[in-house]
């Protein structure tokens, strides 16, 4: 919370300081008429004209002017108008059409600024934008093509509606489970590190809530608790406790097939494995659980 309130006070300064130049900047940038006066139109004008000024042969050869721009230029895209942004990097990417090198350049820039872990935030949509014109460029090889098609694949495959692949996982005792092979109504599943400082209190709080044992206990919701990493002696000790109800586990590539950029990370599945919600926090699933418990406690 406190880096995205530093973040829009940033731009909001930038946005409404544009009118005078700064002569750091890679190349000249547009200068945002004093008639704009919300901060979506004033990013948004940015966001639309950004590179009109810019000398591209120059820029795009030169990689630490390049990233500075594209830094900044990014910065704008979270306030401006979705559908201005969109139409701003297809103008942006058309530029490239018939140059797979700077394609390339466009999407790992774009991936580092709105998807990886150095990421000033995460755009998914707006970083999926500069990927296309990779996929669809021919002179791009297939193994170039396949780290953004594993990304894209990762995120498409875990937003609301979307099947949840058979992720695997192994137990403490050693045995090889997967999620597609549990039967339940609901599925919950808790992704974990070993950086987590909440994740006990979590636990605990989903071990003593009444509501929830009832409905793991019926069947009606299977938890599956998985943790992300190599296994230790202190996760063994700390899973001892689980109910027997539930699947404890850990896995090193779950991150390949579903989003764990951010943890602890919380998915609810229905029967099929499709997901309900995501991204939900234990006070949100403590409720489902009294939701469901009271609607089976009505039809009895």
């Amino acid at each position: 919370m406190k880096k995205t309130f530093i973040i829009a006070v940033t731009v909001l300064a930038n946005a409404l300081s544009l009118t005078a130049q700064v002569k750091t900047t890679p190349f000249e940038y547009p200068v945002v008429p004093d008639s704009l006066q919300t901060l979506q139109q004033r990013t948004s004008f940015l966001v639309s004209r950004f590179w009109d000024n810019a000398d591209m042969k120059k820029v795009m050869g030169d990689t630490a002017l390049f990233n500075k721009a594209f830094e900044d230029y990014v910065s704008f895209i979270p306030y401006a108008h979705a559908d201005t942004v969109k139409h701003a990097i297809n103008k942006l990417t058309l530029r490239f059409k018939e140059d797979p090198k700077n394609l390339l350049k466009l999407a790992y820039a774009a991936e580092k600024e709105m998807f990886g872990p150095e990421a000033q935030f995460w755009a998914d949509e707006q970083y999926m934008l500069f990927t296309r014109p990779v996929f669809a460029n021919k002179k791009i090889s297939a193994d170039d093509k396949k780290h953004f098609f594993d990304n894209v694949k990762m995120l498409n495959g875990s937003q609301v509606g979307s099947t949840v692949s058979p992720i695997s996982y192994t137990t403490q005792y050693g045995a090889q489970h997967s999620l597609h092979d549990q039967k339940a109504e609901y599925y919950l599943l808790y992704f974990y590190g070993p950086d987590c400082s909440d994740c006990d209190m979590t636990h605990l709080r989903m071990e003593t809530d009444v509501a929830l044992e009832n409905i793991t206990k019926s069947g009606q919701l299977k938890i599956i608790d998985i943790y992300v990493g190599e296994p230790t002696e202190a996760w063994k000790k700390s899973i001892a406790s689980f109910p027997y109800e539930w699947e404890a586990g850990y896995s090193t590539n779950a991150g390949t097939t579903i989003d764990l950029r951010d943890l602890p990370r919380i998915y609810l599945l229905d029967k099929e494995y499709k997901i309900v919600a995501r991204d939900i926090n234990i006070n949100q699933v403590l409720s489902l659980a009294s939701a469901l418990n009271r609607r089976n406690d009505q039809q009895q």
